[in-house]
């Protein structure tokens, strides 16, 4: 009903209208079940290796399954980046595999980060994996956004966006810059004492568990 009103809305906008239309009401579905399909592979690839037992066959009935197999579909089809999907599947099948507590479970937090994240984060994610030692005492966001840059030319963006994702990543749990780097341009004018100790990127516990998945 309440698309039906929306469609109606959308079509009496001149000339630009009915694209739009189909792009709210039928392109959603083309889309979503191309996701599903794409998906469907990954876990048929990833299936064949597992060997079924009694516990995996209890498991599947129990409903931190259901509420696993749900999370798993509703995400899968918000991502478009195949390695993310990958990545969410492997997510799955671990959760499987070890029988987890859906509501206790820390693969429920990490399936909704691969359906959050940026494509950019992930990159992101794996730089500061493998760089944690250049990135010892980086001090400020001049600092590691040269860095980053050196390692990613592929994809561009600004000062802003880059801490945006960085402080995002810091809220999620994922990275910890150990009290907080300076600001882009800011100049050091504070007098420190003996004990200052310039901050680092570090991935966090949680970030390095997180991103076992990424490299699997």
């Amino acid at each position: 009903m309440q698309d039906g009103l929306i469609s109606g809305g959308i079509s009496t906008i001149p000339w630009i209208g009915p694209v739009m239309n189909e792009l709210f009401i039928q392109v959603p579905n083309r889309i979503q079940q191309k996701r599903i399909n794409e998906t469907v592979q990954i876990l048929q690839e990833k299936i064949r290796s597992i060997e079924n037992n009694e516990l995996i066959e209890k498991y599947i009935q129990s409903d931190d399954f259901y509420d696993f197999n749900v999370n798993f579909w509703k995400s899968s089809m918000k991502i478009r980046d195949e390695k993310i999907r990958v990545s969410l599947a492997n997510i799955f099948i671990d959760s499987i595999l070890t029988q987890e507590n859906y509501e206790l479970s820390v693969n429920r937090l990490f399936l909704s980060f691969l359906a959050d994240l940026s494509p950019i984060q992930i990159i992101l994610v794996s730089f500061i994996n493998s760089n944690e030692d250049i990135l010892e005492k980086i001090e400020t966001y001049d600092n590691f956004f040269a860095r980053y840059n050196e390692y990613d030319k592929r994809i561009v963006i600004d000062q802003s966006e880059f801490k945006f994702y960085c402080l995002d990543l810091e809220n999620k749990g994922l990275i910890t810059a150990n009290g907080g780097l300076r600001d882009f341009g800011v100049e050091d004018s504070i007098l420190y004492d003996h004990t200052y100790v310039e901050p680092s990127i570090k991935m966090t516990e949680l970030g390095k568990r997180f991103v076992k998945y990424l490299i699997s």
